[in-house]
């Protein structure tokens, strides 16, 4: 809608894991560095924490698009609200099996199937699961600790990598059997003033932008206003970007941010 207007190729502050906005923070890009080792060295098991909307989607898909396709089969799992037998069957689905069984035994064994057909084929097995706080059943983070069994005797069958919010840290570390499994565990904060600027001069640039658009006292009240959180600037400046296209204004301030909120 006000892409010309800005003279955009595509819009800046869309709250969508696309990973061509991943900005590479301090953290995050530590974070993505830790996990990638992870999956590349065939770790077994990582988790990924961090508050709302501070994106860790956005980084579990940009190293999920980041490994080559010729070596890594991976599963991409984002609603885990299964059942044991449930989740079984979204992983053979997620790595694109169609013959997929109903028993829990059927189950076990085809995924062993599947695995040692990757290895023959020189192919990594990763499976990520994103949201994995919405794990409601404790037979399923069970399930995922047993999916770390699948072994031979120099390495793991499969990667795991789970991503979630505060209180699944808490959830894994309840269960010791599945704690030490994860070789990496990392938690993400929300930026600083100064993170928040790059952020948003990031986002811009991406989008194509040549022009600076928010001065820094706008940027200091999107910050105040967002408690630092992408997913939160985001909406701010996608908004600020809207309401300055109607009003025809060419820089966004302070009071003009204010005036939105």
């Amino acid at each position: 809608m006000y892409l010309d207007y800005w003279q955009f190729t595509r819009k800046p502050f869309e709250n969508t894991p696309d990973p061509d906005f991943f900005f590479p923070a301090p953290e995050h890009s530590e974070a993505l560095e830790r996990l990638d080792y992870v999956v590349r060295e065939n770790k077994g098991a990582a988790l990924l924490t961090g508050d709302y909307g501070c994106g860790k989607t956005m980084l579990v898909r940009k190293l999920a698009f980041s490994v080559p396709e010729e070596r890594f089969d991976v599963a991409y799992l984002n609603n885990p609200r299964w059942s044991p037998v449930e989740l079984l069957q979204d992983i053979l689905f997620q790595l694109g099996e169609e013959d997929i069984p109903n028993s829990s035994l059927d189950l076990g064994r085809k995924l062993n199937e599947v695995l040692f057909r990757n290895i023959e084929s020189s192919k990594d097995t990763l499976v990520i699961i994103d949201e994995a706080q919405l794990i409601q059943s404790e037979a399923v983070l069970e399930e995922l600790r047993l999916l770390l069994n699948f072994q031979l005797n120099d390495r793991f069958m499969v990667t795991l990598l789970m991503c979630g919010q505060p209180e699944l840290r808490e959830r894994i570390n309840a269960i010791p059997q599945l704690e030490q499994r994860m070789f990496v565990k990392y938690h993400l904060h929300s930026f600083d003033i100064h993170l928040t600027n790059s952020y948003i001069d990031h986002r811009l640039k991406v989008a194509g932008a040549e022009d600076h658009i928010f001065t820094p006292e706008a940027v200091e009240a999107i910050y105040r206003h967002s408690f630092g959180t992408p997913r939160r600037i985001n909406n701010i400046c996608d908004l600020c970007l809207l309401v300055g296209f109607q009003k025809k204004s060419r820089l966004i301030d302070a009071s003009f941010v204010e005036s939105l909120i």
